[in-house]
């Protein structure tokens, strides 16, 4: 009777743990799903910023927050008034003189210059564009001579078909302003009856590889010997590339680094083995790397000589949706408090235009307890919810990248995310939206440089 009550309840027990596991993944894919719901419904009806706002305690989402409250105390740019005078650096062209009839007095006396009476006006002077015709002279001997005649030497030229101004007019077209080949070729022919079309304008931009590789190499140099450095991808869909499907995503590197004199950024295309690439790209690199959580890094992030620091603009981006989503206090809501008190402090070194050693000790005393705090929070916070779920996901990648999320307190020049990067990499963003590039030269050029 025992043996059968024992079996009774053990087979009773395996029900409950299996009904348990059941609930737990029911209960984490309803958070999934409502988490994605409540990320639609904001971003089709809601707003997109990512400001936090402090919850009163009673959490009336209907009243107005206060103005104070408004502000975004993450957030380390801002937008300043222009001081300094731009049109400082623009050509000059001054000074109408009086005629020198009237310069003369009635009285005899010459007139004399006591001031003058100024205005500023922009001017534009269109962009010429002309064709240089090369006409080499070939000499030889009357006398018919065996071996007399010589022609001059053609004019050295990177491409022979354009010269480097025309080149540099098409590379800054195409990829600082953003101008499609096709927009060029119709421009050049309305505006200045120059028919030059899309497909020689490619096929110089593919020429274009070889001859500034070395320049390529050299800024590369100065973003290797420095021991600061940053890097971000964005995804790239190229359409006709060998052997790929249209639909497959490949990724455009934006490398940021050198001496803050010497600043460089770099930008690269890869299309496979992503972790290989960043491995070799920065081979014989020395120094810190600002990054994000992307699988791409972890190769190079095991190598002596390099560490990772990551960026907490990502981590914080973890909780923020939830935190949005979330009615009342919340452990996202509480995860954002400390991110708030990070960038804090991080404005209060750039308003008061700390140096580096400064910064530093700044951090030392205010941001490193904060960070310890932050620290045990995680540790404490994490039995509580369900692992798989968005909040558990986002607790889990701090936890994961904690040594480098608070990396940057070891040094001054450190920063706390890789905004920089992200900022110099946007434009390049903002073409892929906006416009149908063909950019399959990137994949024969493996790098563009500015």
């Amino acid at each position: 009777m025992l043996d059968e009550r024992d079996k009774w309840i053990a087979e009773l027990e395996a029900e409950v743990d299996l009904l348990r596991k059941r609930y737990e993944h029911l209960s984490e894919a309803y958070e999934k799903l409502q988490h994605q719901l409540n990320e639609l419904l904001r971003h089709r009806f809601g707003k997109k910023s990512e400001r936090f706002i402090e919850p009163s305690e009673d959490d009336n989402d209907e009243a107005d927050p206060p103005e104070d409250d408004l502000e975004d105390e993450w957030v380390l740019y801002r937008r300043k008034k222009k001081t300094k005078n731009k049109k400082e650096i623009l050509k000059r062209v001054v000074i109408i003189p009086v005629s020198e009839e009237e310069k003369k007095c009635s009285c005899g006396y010459q007139k004399t210059v006591i001031r003058y009476e100024t205005k500023e006006v922009f001017n534009y002077q269109p962009a010429v564009f002309e064709i240089i015709e090369q006409k080499r002279e070939v000499v030889a001997c009357p006398k018919g001579c065996d071996g007399a005649m010589v022609t001059a030497p053609a004019p050295l030229q990177v491409l022979p078909k354009a010269t480097e101004e025309f080149l540099a007019f098409l590379i800054v077209s195409k990829l600082d302003d953003r101008q499609p080949l096709y927009h060029l070729e119709k421009q050049l022919e309305e505006r200045y009856g120059i028919e030059c079309n899309r497909q020689t304008m490619a096929r110089w931009m593919i020429g274009l590889m070889e001859p500034l590789r070395p320049m390529f190499n050299l800024l590369k140099d100065e973003a290797i010997l420095y021991d600061v450095s940053s890097c971000d991808a964005t995804t790239l869909q190229v359409l006709r590339e060998p052997g790929r499907a249209a639909e497959t995503k490949s990724y455009v590197y934006c490398m940021r680094g050198g001496s803050p004199e010497k600043l460089v950024v770099l930008y690269a295309y890869n299309n496979k083995l992503h972790k290989v690439f960043v491995h070799d790209w920065y081979a014989g690199y020395q120094g810190y790397l600002h990054v994000d959580g992307d699988n791409f890094f972890e190769l190079i992030g095991s190598l002596s000589g390099i560490n990772l620091v990551n960026c907490n603009s990502h981590a914080r981006r973890k909780f923020e949706p939830i935190a949005q989503g979330t009615k009342g206090q919340g452990l996202a809501k509480e995860a954002l408090r400390f991110f708030k008190s990070l960038y804090k402090i991080e404005r209060t070194a750039k308003e008061q235009e700390l140096d580096y050693k400064s910064r530093y000790e700044l951090r030392q005393r205010e941001a490193k307890p904060i960070l310890e705090t932050f620290k045990c929070w995680l540790d404490e916070a994490y039995p509580t919810v369900l692992p798989k779920s968005p909040l558990g996901n986002a607790i889990n990648y701090c936890l994961k990248l904690l040594p480098g999320l608070t990396r940057y307190l070891e040094d001054g020049r450190l920063e706390i995310d890789n905004n920089l990067t992200e900022q110099q990499i946007k434009p390049f963003v903002i073409a892929r939206k906006i416009l149908c590039l063909l950019l399959l030269w990137m994949e024969r050029m493996h790098f563009a440089c500015t």
